[in-house]
């Protein structure tokens, strides 16, 4: 019995690790080509890169459950076909590239929460993870 009580403890303690707690977060209601910004600064950058940079994004088509979203960061654009289905919904975009280990690196999550096909507006949330407080955000755009 005390096997089993181990096996729960650890595995809810497991899924206590690998669930993050977000520094940044915030909910998009955007109409169809409305653009989304975040403003992203860096702190302490003592690169020759240029120490701050903007994401754009927006979706142009939503058909058979299929959003297309166009995300454009730091001046190269992509595109994505979101649908709300797991490991299907999420985009990850890598910040700052500097460290090569994946659990300092600084990332955004934009995540496809919900359409309403009534008022044609998707619902799109983005999530900032900042282990170790390296930039300051800012988000503007429609809501």
């Amino acid at each position: 019995m005390i096997k089993i009580w181990l096996g729960l403890l650890f595995f809810c303690n497991l899924y206590a690790v690998s669930t993050p707690s977000w520094d940044y977060t915030h909910t998009y209601q955007l109409k169809k080509d409305a653009v989304a910004t975040v403003e992203i600064t860096k702190k302490d950058y003592t690169s020759q890169v240029d120490p701050d940079g903007k994401l754009y994004f927006r979706w142009t088509l939503y058909h058979n459950k299929l959003l297309v979203l166009l995300v454009n960061y730091e001046g190269y654009p992509t595109q994505h076909v979101l649908q709300k289905k797991y490991k299907r919904d999420l985009v990850r975009i890598n910040l700052l590239g500097d460290y090569s280990r994946e659990g300092e690196r600084v990332f955004l999550l934009l995540k496809f929460t919900d359409f309403e096909k009534t008022k044609n507006i998707a619902t799109v949330k983005a999530m900032i993870l900042d282990p170790q407080k390296r930039i300051e955000v800012k988000f503007s755009g429609p809501e």
